[in-house]
């Protein structure tokens, strides 16, 4: 990212946690894109003020949108780009942290934690901290310098504060959030719904949305969609006389035979073969 038009680049003195090697900002550019790339000497963190990105940090992939940050430890490789319905608007920045903090880490975020912390209470905050961090090197009037290695200073006290928060998060609702996610979809099965779809709607990226919902249910929620579908589709099927591209349209399918084509395979009979099975007493009576 900091090959950006609206990159601007300074090397200042140094701070308590870290120097700041550059800061810049993306906008009104709906078909923004940076190929695969990594940062071998710093850190790069990036807040999403508005729209909508696509990126692959270190091998998954990842959905982020408004008040959610980015973090690229050194050396991660990263891809990004920005959704053309919601173009991408954010602040960013790279630094190194001083010599003294390296030799105990060198990383931003724990290797084990997601690069990406979701929006929460502290999404505004930050918002104003970087804002202002890029307006120093904007105008660089006297002293922007140590201002704007204070306000980095306080960015990553902030980070610190928003990972450790999403972590004790993360932990505690860990079970509910499935849960949510499976009332969401019994709710909701009638419309057209993929896997991004979900995920943007809970604020999470599709990899750990699969993964908390088999590790609850035993199943992915694609496959539980479908058979909540079909569940629907074969209670109509044997307690109405509507005919099968009505039931299709009513459990969510505008195509009548790719319906019976998905019905006859998880159901294992095609839908008229199940109603002349099950309906019989419907039809006597």
């Amino acid at each position: 990212m900091p090959d950006s038009n609206d990159l601007l680049l300074t090397q200042t003195s140094s701070a308590c946690n870290g120097k700041l090697i550059y800061a810049g900002k993306l906008s009104d550019n709906p078909e923004w894109k940076f190929a695969l790339h990594k940062h071998e000497d710093l850190h790069e963190v990036i807040f999403i003020e508005d729209g909508t990105g696509l990126f692959m940090i270190d091998g998954k992939a990842y959905t982020a949108q408004k008040g959610d940050v980015l973090i690229y430890n050194r050396g991660i490789l990263h891809e990004e780009q920005s959704d053309p319905d919601k173009p991408l608007f954010t602040y960013y920045f790279g630094f190194r942290f001083n010599p003294p903090v390296a030799e105990q880490r060198d990383w931003v975020i724990h290797p084990d934690r997601e690069p990406v912390i979701r929006a929460n209470p502290y999404s505004n905050e930050l918002s104003l901290l970087m804002k202002t961090l890029f307006g120093e090197f904007s105008l660089r009037n006297s002293g922007y310098e140590q201002i704007s290695q204070h306000l980095l200073e306080a960015v990553l006290l902030l980070l610190e504060r928003m990972i450790l928060s999403q972590h004790r998060s993360a932990k505690e609702q860990k079970a509910p959030l499935a849960n949510q996610i499976k009332e969401y979809l019994d709710t909701n099965y009638r419309r057209k719904l993929s896997l991004r779809d979900l995920a943007q709607i809970f604020h999470i990226d599709t990899y750990y949305l699969v993964h908390i919902y088999k590790n609850s249910f035993g199943i992915s929620p694609v496959s539980y969609l479908i058979q909540r579908r079909m569940g629907e589709a074969m209670r109509l099927l044997a307690s109405t006389n509507k005919k099968v591209w009505e039931i299709a349209k009513m459990v969510g399918y505008d195509n009548a035979n790719y319906f019976s084509i998905l019905f006859t395979r998880v159901i294992g009979e095609s839908p008229r073969k199940f109603r002349e099975h099950n309906q019989k007493d419907l039809y006597n009576s």
